[in-house]
């Protein structure tokens, strides 16, 4: 009871499904940039983002109005970053890999991550701050 109402908290949740995304990201790059001579090779990439936007748009529809309702499935807890081919037009004569592109998905995933870890650092501080009762 007690770990669920401490660390089962929507913010906890979506921060560290953040934090995956940004692991996947990082090595879906790595694989980007490793295979930039190889002839066929297809750009991949992760989803997630506009998966999260969905859920959260689903999760606020849904109020629950009296205590018999049944309740509405987290759509947040279920949604998970996924490896997909991109297809983006673009070809460079081998591949379709973009290493300027990859350059700066790799800069933007290295800022989610930093400030995905940073927001979990504070908030396990606030927690560790509450159980000790002081700074």
């Amino acid at each position: 009871m007690i770990k669920e109402l401490l660390f089962n908290q929507k913010p906890d949740i979506l921060l560290t499904k953040m934090l995956d995304k940004s692991a996947l990201n990082q090595r879906v790059i790595a694989s980007n940039v490793a295979n930039i001579g190889t002839p066929g090779y297809e750009r991949l990439g992760v989803s997630f983002d506009e998966k999260l936007s969905r859920a959260m748009r689903l999760s606020k529809k849904i109020k629950i109005s009296d205590p018999r309702h049944i309740p509405s499935p987290d759509w947040v807890k279920e949604i998970k970053p996924e490896v997909v081919k991109i297809e983006d037009g673009y070809w460079n004569g081998i591949n379709n890999v973009n290493i300027d592109e990859e350059m700066v998905d790799l800069a933007k995933t290295q800022l989610d991550f930093n400030s995905a870890a940073r927001l979990m650092n504070l908030r396990f501080t606030q927690l560790r701050t509450a159980i000790r009762g002081r700074r």
